[in-house]
């Protein structure tokens, strides 16, 4: 068995969760949840970041202690998880004392390897940002993200050697041990990597505690608070229980899976590489980025009032149905629009459509002209090759990153089957030939439960639906489970109820 160990980014808890988070989790489990099935031990890391300035900003603002204040919003993320029925194993919080000491034994194990310097810093500072930025960085003087002018400090802090170990974290992406996809990422990283390395710049890795006093304290200097950096980054260790060297940690480290969105690409391919080359430790193996959501085609913004809440999407339409459009429907390592129109286009024609009625109508079959039960096994091969292209097909584009694809592989196998249903009409053969109905029916429950095992990454509530109305109940897809010709004759089969009850339509008539 080989293990998995995926993580998202964590989410800052100075704001509600929007859907773009949401796209991150459902992604993450849609990953998590297949290298289930196929037999890995898989542990899957969600979370928040809960320090810096801007956070004790925000909680003077909003009248609230600083630390109530990321309390009541990391709830609304661990909500969120639970919400969207996410699988993860833990939920790591940066202002847990477990992981600020984690992060101070990371910064002890940078220390001993003489990664830091202490020296002045002057330039910008972006609050929004969190960050340090260049004149370059600029737009008519301001941060492009927040409008902002940034403001401007002198102050002595840490800096990390990063421009020594840039040359080894380019080698480790153009080599692949460190693999970025998609690949259009693996080339901006590298471009930015060659152009650090021109530029020889250190990174600035604390702020003196009277500027930064909400954070992790350096150890041996309490003046000197951790910047976000061996903080936040260092969550993926210290989660693991890195500061004891613990169980989780030897048996998970290093990750197979970072999966971030592409704003923060810089962050974990350079500067998280980095830091573990100076700590020695393994690094991850693999870093999977995606894009942003638009709503209706703009950026979502409060002023436009088109901020897209996953909580409110889930309860009208239901969970199932917005991960799926979350999956489907966005490009899986590039920008999508969120759109309610082709939310309810999809919903129609694909789950109520395509998926429900396939699987109701097979069933009802079933009853109808087997007594409701399993007819006996016959091969066909034209199906067989079809499911198994299907399977093949499917994985290739799982293991590459490409769920969108990999969904609709599953969809084209179950639009096979309603063409399949279409071509036969066991309904007119059952007066001619009922032997060949029944040939037809196994054909078509075979395909269900193949169809079944390809939905529990993306639809797992759906695919436990589909395998009790077989009567057939697995977690795992190997070894057995994926060969044609499982269903046993004579098993019982029972209708439910629809799949995804097709909406109602509001249209002028």
């Amino acid at each position: 068995m080989s293990k998995f160990y995926i993580t998202t980014a964590i989410a800052y808890t100075n704001s509600k969760p929007h859907i773009g988070f949401a796209m991150e989790l459902v992604q993450a489990d849609c990953m998590a949840r297949y290298h289930r099935l196929v037999g890995d031990n898989v542990y899957f890391l969600t979370g928040t970041d809960e320090h810096g300035m801007k956070m004790a900003q925000s909680a003077r603002e909003a009248g609230m202690e600083t630390q109530k204040f990321v309390d009541s919003h990391a709830g609304e993320f661990i909500k969120l998880a639970k919400f969207l029925n996410i699988s993860n194993d833990q939920f790591v919080r940066t202002t847990n004392p477990k992981h600020k000491k984690g992060a101070q034994k990371l910064w002890d194990a940078l220390a001993d390897t003489d990664a830091f310097y202490k020296a002045t810093y002057k330039g910008l500072y972006c609050v929004g940002c969190e960050a340090y930025v260049t004149e370059k960085d600029l737009v008519n003087g301001n941060c492009p993200n927040h409008k902002k002018p940034p403001e401007a400090f002198s102050e002595e802090n840490y800096f990390f050697k990063y421009s020594k170990y840039l040359p080894q974290v380019k080698k480790l992406i153009e080599s692949d041990e460190l693999k970025i996809l998609p690949a259009s990422r693996k080339t901006e990283i590298l471009n930015l990597i060659e152009s650090s390395i021109k530029d020889s710049r250190d990174v600035s890795f604390s702020r003196p505690a009277k500027a930064l006093s909400w954070g992790v304290p350096v150890p041996n200097d309490p003046n000197q608070t951790m910047y976000v950096w061996c903080d936040a980054l260092s969550n993926y260790i210290t989660a693991l229980d890195y500061e004891h060297d613990g169980e989780l940690f030897q048996k998970f480290w290093p990750a197979d899976v970072h999966l971030i969105g592409k704003d923060i690409l810089r962050f974990h391919a350079g500067i998280w590489i980095a830091m573990l080359i100076a700590a020695k430790m393994p690094i991850p193996k693999a870093i999977y980025v995606h894009g942003y959501i638009t709503s209706e085609g703009q950026k979502m913004s409060k002023s436009l009032g088109n901020v897209v809440d996953p909580f409110e999407i889930g309860e009208k339409y239901g969970v199932e149905p917005l991960r799926y459009y979350l999956l489907r429907e966005i490009p899986t390592a590039d920008d999508g629009d969120f759109s309610l129109a082709r939310f309810e286009a999809l919903y129609d024609g694909e789950l109520a459509n395509n998926l429900g009625n396939l699987v109701s109508r097979v069933l009802t079959m079933t009853e109808k002209y087997s007594g409701g039960k399993v007819p006996p096994a016959v091969k066909e091969e034209s199906v067989e090759t079809k499911v198994l292209d299907a399977w093949k097909n499917y994985q290739a584009h799982m293991n590459e990153f490409n769920l969108k694809m990999a969904v609709e592989d599953l969809f084209g196998l179950l639009s096979f089957a309603n063409q399949y249903v279409d071509e036969k009409k066991p309904w007119e053969l059952a007066k001619k030939d009922p032997s060949q109905v029944l040939q037809i029916l196994y054909h078509l429950l075979e395909i269900l439960r193949h169809a079944s095992f390809m939905l529990v990454p993306f639809l797992p509530e759906t695919a436990a639906k589909i395998q009790a109305a077989l009567h057939f109940n697995s977690e795992k897809l190997y070894p057995d489970n994926i060969a044609w010709g499982v269903l046993k004759e004579g098993t019982t089969i029972k209708k439910i109820e629809p799949l995804f009850p097709r909406l109602v339509c509001h249209c002028e008539s």
